[in-house]
């Protein structure tokens, strides 16, 4: 994988794809000023160089099944491995995303629950990670955006 830098273009399509993943090449095209196999070609330039990972449809979780999401902040001690530190957080079935931060806080966990019961036993289960100090659990209310 090169990762070449996004060209000016490239970065408009980008910016185009984060807001609308579904739009039509031919409509990516008129919008930045190519044909649609120009710019078919290189979105798949830009999926094989590793800027574009993947398309997902997001599900609004008042309407699906899915329940609710809460925000996790964690700390850690430094005498455990990090990679340790992730793989046991990542093994939790409620866990849909790890941040890595900087600042007081270590990691942003997101994770998403259907019962406070599932929500108290995730909580707890981070709480059991070795090498987490501290924990601060936030649940979402609603998301304004998400892109």
């Amino acid at each position: 994988m090169s990762k070449r830098r996004p060209d000016p273009v490239d970065e408009r399509i980008l910016r185009l794809l984060v807001r609308n993943a579904r739009l039509s090449w031919r409509d990516v095209g008129e919008t930045v000023g190519l044909s649609a196999n120009a710019v078919a070609q290189r979105v798949k330039r830009l999926e094989n160089d590793g800027w574009v990972l993947g398309y997902t449809a997001r599900l609004d979780p008042g309407v699906s099944e899915q329940g609710a999401t809460a925000l996790i902040q964690i700390r850690t001690t430094t005498d455990v491995d990090i990679d340790d530190i992730e793989a046991d957080m990542a093994a939790i079935p409620a866990v849909q995303e790890i941040l890595d931060l900087a600042g007081p806080v270590d990691y942003q966990v997101r994770v998403r629950y259907s019962t406070q019961r599932e929500l108290y036993e995730t909580v707890n289960a981070l709480r059991l990670v070795k090498g987490v100090t501290a924990i601060e659990t936030r649940p979402v209310l609603r998301e304004v955006l998400s892109r």
